[in-house]
């Protein structure tokens, strides 16, 4: 490959990107990048290499890949959870790219301990709709810190991808036109408590991560675009999601499935985008729309939808802000990175 090639390939960085949503991601951008003949490096960012380099085989059956090809996969292995890791992805990225378009903070965890079989009960009965578009039916595990001594789930789905963004800021500045796209969730407003940001003696971990970022995304974008960076939530929907396979009740996964369909089809309700492939489509849309021409707006949080019988689309739809959340949040997050990033502190 040409040295003029290789210098103008996008790069585009997916944490989480062997299963799910990521993954899906990274298959879109690949068949974007060979259709289009618009050459790609993407950079599958993934805790475990083993199934890092599973995704990587599995993309290179569907799309075969060479030396020679418009586009190429590289894996680097990142852990949101563990500070030492974000850290030593950030340097293994910036050593190997002179160049970073998209980064996709899309890793994501909850630690699901049992299920609420009474709020089961009492959600069907009560809100059968609204309780399968959220996550009140699992009990989360409380307590859990990091090595850190950071929640386990606000530090793995923000504050790693925090500092992730942080380290990368001026490879994306040198790039121009960079994009953040981070995954939302609709259960995002549940839960949340300034006393207990981080979550760890709450109930709702998940949901409360989820809601911290609702409220950073804007003022994320107003601090990175001074830069030449934007950033940008995206919602999958109502995806099928290995969440629960840790439960070992398939039972429960296929009643989802069916409920889920069932909701899509016969009630139309477009949030259910059920599979990763669907859900995905907010995030490509944000990576891959013209700013200028599509007018991009971070204080809309972009929703993946489809039809009855399937087809995508995006909504957007208003992000429900508190400015002085945000700014206490922020701040917060601020303070963690000067504590924990021993670079800036030198």
């Amino acid at each position: 490959m040409s040295p003029s090639l290789m210098s103008s390939k996008q790069v585009v960085v997916v944490t989480g990107a062997n299963s799910g949503v990521g993954l899906s991601i990274a298959q879109r951008l690949i068949s974007k990048s060979i259709e289009k003949q618009r050459p790609l490096t993407l950079v599958m960012a993934c805790r475990n290499l083993k199934k890092g380099k599973q995704a990587i085989d599995q993309i290179c059956s569907t799309y075969p890949l060479s030396s020679q090809s418009i586009c190429d996969v590289d894996l680097v292995e990142i852990d949101t959870s563990s500070v030492e890791s974000v850290l030593n992805a950030a340097k293994e990225i910036q050593s190997r790219y002179s160049r970073l378009d998209r980064l996709f903070c899309n890793a994501g965890a909850m630690a699901i301990e049992s299920l609420d079989f009474v709020g089961i009960f009492r959600g069907l009965l009560t809100h059968p709709i609204a309780f399968f578009e959220s996550s009140e039916a699992m009990v989360q595990r409380r307590g859990l810190v990091t090595t850190d001594g950071l929640g386990l789930t606000f530090q793995t789905n923000v504050f790693g991808h925090y500092l992730l963004v942080h380290k990368l800021e001026s490879l994306m500045e040198a790039t121009g036109g960079a994009r953040v796209i981070w995954t939302g969730s609709s259960a995002s407003q549940l839960e949340f408590t300034r006393t207990d940001y981080q979550h760890v003696l709450g109930d709702k971990p998940y949901e409360s991560s989820k809601y911290i970022v609702d409220q950073i995304s804007v003022p994320m974008d107003q601090r990175l675009s001074q830069r030449g960076i934007r950033c940008f939530v995206a919602e999958p929907g109502n995806v099928c999601s290995n969440f629960l396979s840790g439960l070992n009740l398939l039972w429960l996964q296929v009643l989802i499935y069916l409920v889920f369909y069932f909701c899509r089809v016969v009630l139309g309700m477009a949030r259910f985008t059920i599979s990763p492939q669907s859900g995905c489509e907010a995030c490509c849309y944000l990576s891959d729309a013209d700013g200028n021409k599509e007018l991009l707006d971070s204080r809309l949080k972009y929703y993946s939808q489809v039809s009855r019988w399937g087809k995508p689309s995006v909504a957007a739809v208003p992000l429900a802000l508190n400015k002085n959340l945000s700014v206490f949040l922020v701040n917060k997050l601020d303070g963690l990175v000067q504590r924990f990033d021993k670079d800036d502190n030198q």
